[in-house]
């Protein structure tokens, strides 16, 4: 028993060390790619010495908050997916696949077209996000059809709230212009502003779920066991939904629609490190901020021939594969 621990010890460790250094390479790599390539010398000059040069405006206007905003939305996703497959005890449920993404850029494309102040947005996403999650959940709840009913209702309420965002749009017409390509998740338009307006939003929501992840592994156990141990089970998962919903909302707000992300990261570290939520979540999060930075340097690579895309285009081709796998490979096998 006592090697099995530090085994799992030692692979926590040795995948919180590797990640971080991937993450800062990551991170790193993102200052430099672009259209006006730059070398890491220039880029760590622009960021210890700021100055006028095209290289320094660049790096700090444009890039630094680029990744900042693909990192903190990188990391809501992947700890709201270990939340919602906990919650739902469901290894197939994200952001994403639940509706939560598409009910959430509707609202936020409404605000946009209004069009609202910016700091209306985030309120306007989170109204759609929270909305679409109910619907699924009622939807899933009256098919009585278990976890796959779960799926399929996300998968309908996602697909609606999407029908009604393209209808919404096509009769905005020239207000909707640019919004079509945010839909997919891009950070091209990201700035300081829309970080700012984040993380007084996304911190709280990140160290309420983190401090309730204890909590969390057990009301996995069954709300009879929650309840002996004073935990009221009803309030503790209508609260971790609700902060959920509102951290990944307001970041696909200002971000778009990325799929996956919260699909793929936590089962990454349950595989790899534990199921315990203590460190499912925050390492879901530091995974999936690391997956959505790479995918925003794919996409914005010179070497990339058909120039910036999406990076939901990027995320859903490695994310699909890995849903198709769960699906047919684990099936009922696999436990949260």
């Amino acid at each position: 028993m006592l090697g099995v621990i530090k085994r799992r010890k030692i692979r926590l460790i040795v995948y919180i060390s590797f990640l971080f250094i991937l993450l800062f390479t990551a991170f790193l790599s993102s200052l430099m790619i672009g259209a006006y390539p730059l070398s890491p010398i220039e880029v760590i000059n622009a960021l210890i010495s700021p100055s006028n040069d095209a290289g320094s405006i660049i790096v700090n206007n444009y890039r630094v908050p680029r990744a900042l905003l693909a990192i903190v939305t990188g990391f809501s996703l992947g700890m709201a997916g270990g939340v919602i497959q906990s919650l739902t005890r469901n290894p197939l449920a994200d952001p994403y696949i639940t509706g939560m993404s598409s009910g959430a850029a509707l609202g936020a494309a409404i605000a946009f077209i209004a069009p609202l102040n910016i700091f209306m947005i985030p309120f306007f996403a989170f109204a759609g996000g929270l909305s679409s999650i109910l619907l699924t959940m009622f939807l899933a709840r009256k098919s009585r059809a278990g976890p796959i009913g779960f799926i399929l209702a996300g998968i309908a309420v996602g697909t609606i709230f999407s029908a009604v965002l393209m209808f919404i749009l096509v009769i905005a017409a020239e207000r909707a212009h640019g919004i079509l390509y945010w839909i997919y998740g891009s950070f091209s338009t990201s700035n300081w502003n829309k970080f700012q307006v984040i993380l007084p939003i996304v911190i709280p929501s990140f160290i309420f779920l983190l401090i309730n992840a204890r909590d969390l592994n057990i009301l996995l156990l069954g709300e009879e066991h929650a309840s002996q141990l004073g935990i009221n089970a009803k309030r503790l998962w209508n609260l971790m939904l609700l902060v959920s919903s509102l951290s990944v909302s307001t970041c696909v707000a200002f971000s778009g629609i990325i799929g996956f992300i919260g699909l793929v990261a936590p089962h990454m570290v349950r595989l790899i490190v534990s199921s315990d939520n203590r460190f499912v979540l925050p390492l879901a999060g530091l995974t999936g901020a690391f997956l959505l930075l790479v995918s925003d340097n794919i996409v914005k690579s010179p070497f990339n021939p058909i120039g910036e895309i999406p990076v939901g285009v990027i995320t859903s081709m490695m994310g699909a594969p890995f849903f198709i796998y769960l699906l047919l490979r684990r099936g009922e096998r696999y436990h949260i």
